[in-house]
């Protein structure tokens, strides 16, 4: 008797406990076994054009003769439910004056009278006593708005005179803002919180506004956290954990220098933030891609999304692939492609790409599109609506190391079915994969899968393997078409009849196998 219970002790300490919810098939963690499958990543569909591009009417998009055109995502975009709209917070730049002719925003950006980085037009300091360190480069802060999320609207709203003008769309000058409607302030003035590196300062400082447009740096002077350089310092809140977490784009230590992703946490927008340390950078493989598909000599990653998806953190992070020299007269020391990778972690720090053939998650226009030479990066996170996954993102149709004058930059959206970055797939065989051992709620299943010219069967089985009674392969109504939420039945009834813990056994051929998930029962269902 003692052997036996100390065998059941040791099976339940293997057993995974879930809650409610949704299990992508991004990775292998809840996987026991698997045969007769593939795991494929899928390249969103895209928006056959940009959704937002540089107007040549706006100097702060536009840049002017010799200078780049660009919108830069390096930004948020959110359905905010309190207006009923789709909106977005992307970044612009101006400059530097010394090249090109100087333009004005007075409270954000004074071009200096000289190259001394720290004296603008005689003033050293800002109202508030703090040095300026550098802000002649012009990063600006731009909002628009969306009743769909395609069609979106650049507000004249006043607030900052560009050229003496107040009609632009100008909110504030962070090199990307990472924006939170907090729910849970007490104070409405502070309701929409913005995060983000300001060059006046070269650090991370935090703005508070009454509805994210207005915004105020006046309770924050101080900077936040510390980073001196520019770059994607993209923020999302992990729910579930709750604690925000960075992504910054650093140097690495290597012997080039490398582009890579360093990472930070903090309880509090306001701080305190941890270190920053180094986080996910080009492996050895990205180097051998790099260099079969492009010529490159090395892989940088130039930028990177994250955010908490149900129970893994789902990425998208940029490959730069170098392959010579940029232009030096304006700066751009590398050339070169960047592709849009998936990746995803169970921590939100251990990032890794899928088990499976490595492409693009995010594909690249042809020659001459808008972003036709690079992904630049994506909004911090996706908008995730009933049926599917809108990530708006940067492309660009340069490389990385070209002109100025010749560089163009806009804003597309991406589109997936719901849980649908990867499935694992099965041909004409039947392709079989099997769970660890779970411990979960009593529920309801169901599965997202496209099964349109095959089927999908699930079996129920014990802890130990065994097919439980009643919820056999010939017990079970199969899935025979394309559906994102499809319950699971048995000749016994629902999952939440079945013994725990227990084993989930997917049998399917010339079918795709996204995600499974376990739904609170209704009441009537709880009787049954």
């Amino acid at each position: 008797m003692a052997r036996l219970d100390e065998e059941k002790i040791m099976s339940l300490n293997s057993v995974t406990t879930l809650d409610f919810g949704t299990e992508l098939f991004v990775d292998d963690v809840l996987i026991k076994s698997k045969r007769g499958v593939t795991r494929t990543i899928h390249a969103g569909i895209k928006h056959e054009t940009p959704v937002l591009y540089p107007d040549p009417e706006k100097l702060w998009e536009h840049g002017g003769e010799e200078q780049s055109k660009r919108v830069h995502l390096y930004g948020t975009t959110m359905y905010d439910r309190a207006m009923g709209k789709y909106r977005m917070w992307y970044m612009c730049r101006m400059g530097p004056h010394w090249r090109f002719k100087a333009h004005t925003v007075p409270g954000l950006y004074i071009p200096r009278s000289s190259r001394n980085p720290s004296t603008f037009l005689g003033q050293t300091h800002d109202a508030h006593g703090r040095k300026f360190v550098e802000n002649d480069r012009g990063d600006l802060i731009c909002y628009a708005e969306s009743n769909d999320g395609i069609k979106w609207e650049k507000p004249n709203l006043g607030i900052f005179k560009f050229n003496g003008s107040g009609n632009n769309n100008i909110v504030w000058d962070l090199h990307g803002a990472s924006v939170f409607r907090d729910e849970d302030e007490s104070d409405p003035h502070a309701r929409y919180k913005a995060i983000g590196f300001c060059r006046r300062y070269r650090n991370i400082f935090l703005l508070t506004s009454p509805d994210g447009i207005h915004w105020d740096d006046s309770a924050h002077l101080q900077p936040v956290a510390e980073r001196d350089n520019e770059g994607c310092f993209n923020v999302v809140y992990d729910e579930r954990e709750n604690i925000f977490r960075a992504y910054a784009l650093m140097r690495g230590t290597d012997k080039d220098n490398r582009r890579m992703i360093y990472y930070t946490q903090s309880p509090h927008l306001s701080g305190p933030w941890n270190t920053l340390q180094p986080m996910f950078g080009a492996s050895p493989k990205d180097d051998v891609i790099g260099a079969e598909k492009y010529g490159a000599v090395r892989a940088e990653v130039h930028n990177m999304s994250g955010f908490r998806y149900h129970n893994i953190h789902i990425g998208i992070a940029g490959l730069l692939y170098v392959t010579g020299p940029g232009a030096p007269k304006d700066e751009m020391p590398v050339d070169g492609p960047i592709d849009a990778h998936l990746i995803c972690s169970r921590d939100g720090f251990n990032w890794n790409y899928p088990d499976a053939v490595q492409t693009p998650v995010l594909s690249r226009g042809e020659i001459g599109e808008f972003d036709g030479g690079m992904i630049m990066g994506t909004s911090t996170q996706p908008i995730i609506e009933t049926d599917e996954i809108h990530w708006y993102y940067t492309g660009a149709r340069h490389t990385h190391g070209l002109a100025l004058k010749e560089r163009y930059k806009a804003i597309g959206r991406v589109t997936w079915r719901l849980d649908g970055f990867a499935s694992l797939d099965a041909n004409l065989d039947d392709g079989v994969v099997e769970t660890v051992p779970l411990y979960i709620p009593d529920g309801e299943l169901e599965i997202n899968a496209d099964a349109t010219d095959g089927m999908v069967w699930v079996e129920v089985l014990s802890s130990d393997g065994q097919v439980q009674p009643g919820f056999s392969i010939k017990d079970c109504t199969p899935l025979t078409g394309d559906c994102i939420r499809h319950p699971i039945r048995w000749k016994s009834g629902i999952l939440a009849n079945a013994e725990k813990p227990l084993r989930l056994r997917f049998t399917f051929n010339r079918a795709k196998l996204y995600a499974f998930r376990i739904n609170k029962l209704s009441s009537s269902k709880k009787t049954n």
